[in-house]
């Protein structure tokens, strides 16, 4: 891409604004992560701060990136205005860096894709921010939601959760000295999330999955604790969407919206299941998802807890079907 003409005094300051962001949420994320720890989430912990530990640091391996944003330094005051909404020119400079990085809602096609890692990531970016710029995280979040991020009520009420928690723990913290921080994160104990993870291998899923009209190729993933596989149209090599398995047996899976109602995504499933080395995988379906409920009965899948905006779907199965690699 063309770079913008700058000087370097945008240089210098875009610099020193990664610099200090980059403490600041690594900070949150070590407030977040003790919050976690004390929910019997040690794992999900551990790749939150494995996430803040490498925070933007594609503005600083990409030159593009980091001079377009360089462009835009001088406006970086008004965009964290609670009501602000991106101008055009803004966006443009924004893009590179959504495209690299999964905790903004941007980077997807719809907000509603992002993970539960992805909004646990965005919210401590959003809260170093309003430490930075100290504005109210709660009063921006939640204009924002209907001026940009556009989420669903089960992906906001998430992102609200994790945001309050931030604020609640940091009343006390003006983060002054963000270089000194003596916030230890402490495994004094075994919990349930790390016996599971000992007995997590995801070696044992081959690179490729085939159903009549698709493909699942596996695909690498930024933490230790999950597998991906990107599904594919057989006929043209088309992404339609993906599946994601984690450590504990909960999965996450998406059809595009262009391809809904082909039944993509029960043929996908259905064969992935039967591959899985899992004897209990669990779905998170929000409520609304009429089809998506009734898809998972379908294929054996029973519910079973359920909240205000969600229903958990568990699948239990008494072999494991797929053999593990040959070395």
């Amino acid at each position: 891409m063309g770079r913008a003409s700058i000087d370097t005094d945008k240089i210098s300051k875009e610099m020193t604004d990664v610099i200090k962001h980059r403490a600041c949420v690594m900070r949150s994320g070590e407030y977040l992560s003790n919050y976690l720890i004390h929910q019997n989430r040690s794992v999900d912990a551990i790749r939150l701060l494995g996430r803040c530990a490498i925070h933007d640091i594609s503005k600083m391996q990409d030159t593009d990136e980091f001079m377009s944003l360089a462009s835009i330094i001088d406006q970086m005051d008004a965009m964290h205005d609670t009501s602000h909404v991106l101008s055009e020119s803004q966006k443009d400079a924004i893009k590179l860096h959504w495209i690299h990085n999964s905790h903004h809602p941007e980077h997807y096609d719809s907000p509603n894709d992002m993970s539960d890692l992805d909004l646990l990531e965005m919210a401590c970016d959003c809260h170093a921010r309003s430490k930075q710029y100290q504005t109210d995280l709660i009063e921006y979040i939640t204009k924002q939601q209907d001026l940009r991020f556009h989420f669903d009520g089960s992906h906001f009420h998430r992102l609200l959760k994790y945001c309050t928690v931030l604020v609640e723990m940091t009343k006390e913290d003006s983060y002054g000295f963000i270089l000194n921080s003596d916030e230890d994160i402490r495994f004094d104990f075994k919990d349930s999330t790390l016996s599971m993870l000992e007995e997590y291998d995801d070696s044992c899923y081959e690179e490729y999955i085939y159903t009549d009209r698709l493909y699942l190729k596996k695909k690498s993933t930024t933490d230790f604790a999950s597998v991906l596989y990107i599904i594919r149209l057989k006929e043209n090599n088309q992404v339609i969407g993906y599946i994601t398995l984690n450590f504990n047996g909960t999965m996450e899976y998406k059809i595009y919206e262009n391809f809904l109602g082909q039944s993509y995504g029960e043929e996908a499933l259905s064969k992935f299941v039967e591959t899985s080395t899992f004897n209990e995988i669990t779905v998170r379906v929000n409520k609304d998802n009429i089809s998506s409920m009734e898809m998972l009965e379908r294929l054996g899948f029973v519910r079973t807890t359920n909240n205000n905006s969600s229903i958990n779907f568990v699948h239990t199965k008494s072999f494991k079907a797929l053999k593990k690699k040959q070395n």
